[in-house]
């Protein structure tokens, strides 16, 4: 399919998540027209502002609306008129749910539900779908080697079949991704006769950086991985362990660029695309944090500490490399970024 280019219109599903925002702006700044799903009325107004605020010029292009339920099949009937492409990032995205079917039957729902809506709206030509390296292979039980986009994590679907509720909350999550991916690639392919627009799959690591919303009262308030970089380097008191300990990466920044890039070349309809940057441990981002005098008071540690690194399956970014022309963050730029954005919101004074 052709490529979406900037003066069209797209739908944004999860317009207020951790990347919904970067998302939403990154499109408006780039001249689109955007409209943004979000759950109830209240999300609606605290985007728009959100909006308002750093893109005055672009707020009368924005505009949000409320689909409360996702799983619904005709939710997204609505939202999807009138535009030119879809960028989808509503999921669940829990990991403690004790029956995995309340967990991969809503991402399977949300998927086909926004799939067939758009196969009644010809005007639309690309669907960007966020899935994630979940989907691709577990860190947990699969082999250390590189993992691309060819790979599947079917060894976490046959887990959670074997164990039910019994599975390992992680291995459920990833799971639910799997599924509801492999779901979404068999909708193309079952309606391929009748589709007018192509399928984009991008797959996430863990994504940390900065917040775009502006709106935050405390780290409590933080989205889920955000939230897991103050856990583990910034609030006191430390935890004793640092969990995940080891774990592929990526900014939330880079995680836009390839979403409206997704969205913007030709050559990306019908691919999976890895969105990773490398491999870190948090004693790493810590190290950053001395060498860049970025934190007086967080702890040191030993430059020794990058030698002691376990062996760890890596993601390879080299499609988003070649297709966008792209170089990752690296952690260096994304914890340098989180520290200057935490400390604008003043809440890392008790390590200064």
């Amino acid at each position: 399919m052709p490529a979406i280019l900037p003066r069209a219109t797209v739908l944004v599903t999860g317009a207020n998540g951790y990347i919904g925002v970067w998302v939403v702006l990154a499109l408006l700044s780039r001249g689109y027209s955007v409209r943004g799903t979000v759950r109830s009325p209240s999300k609606v107004g605290v985007l728009s502002d959100i909006v308002s605020r750093k893109l005055p010029d672009a707020k009368a292009r924005f505009t949000g609306c409320v689909v409360p339920d996702i799983t619904v099949p005709s939710a997204f009937r609505e939202a999807v008129k009138d535009v030119d492409a879809v960028i989808h990032l509503a999921s669940p995205t829990s990991i403690s749910i004790a029956d995995p079917k309340d967990a991969i039957e809503p991402a399977v729902r949300g998927t086909t539900s926004i799939l067939a809506s758009v196969l009644g709206e010809p005007k639309i030509k690309r669907v960007v779908v966020a899935s994630s390296i979940s989907a691709i292979a577990s860190a947990s039980v699969a082999p250390t080697r590189v993992y691309t986009e060819d790979d599947w994590n079917d060894q976490a679907v046959q887990i959670v079949e074997e164990q039910g509720i019994d599975a390992p909350g992680l291995i459920k999550y990833e799971a639910n991704k799997t599924l509801a991916e492999r779901v979404a690639w068999a909708f193309i392919e079952e309606h391929k006769s009748e589709a007018t627009f192509d399928l984009v799959v991008v797959n996430p690591s863990l994504v940390y950086g900065p917040v775009a919303d502006d709106t935050l009262a405390s780290p409590d308030d933080l989205p889920i991985t955000p939230g897991m970089v103050w856990n583990n380097l910034f609030a006191r008191p430390a935890p004793r362990e640092r969990e995940p300990k080891v774990f592929n990466s990526v900014d939330v920044r880079d995680v836009k660029d390839i979403m409206v890039s997704a969205l913007e070349t030709e050559a990306a309809g019908g691919q999976r695309i890895i969105a990773n940057s490398q491999i870190s441990t948090w004693d790493e981002w810590v190290l950053v944090s001395q060498e860049l005098k970025l934190l007086r008071q967080l702890e040191r540690v030993d430059v020794e500490v990058m030698k002691k690194r376990p062996e760890h399956l890596f993601f390879s970014n080299e499609k988003a490399k070649q297709l966008f022309g792209m170089e990752m963050r690296t952690i260096r730029d994304t914890m340098k970024d989180t520290v200057a954005d935490f400390k604008s919101r003043g809440w890392l004074r008790h390590l200064e």
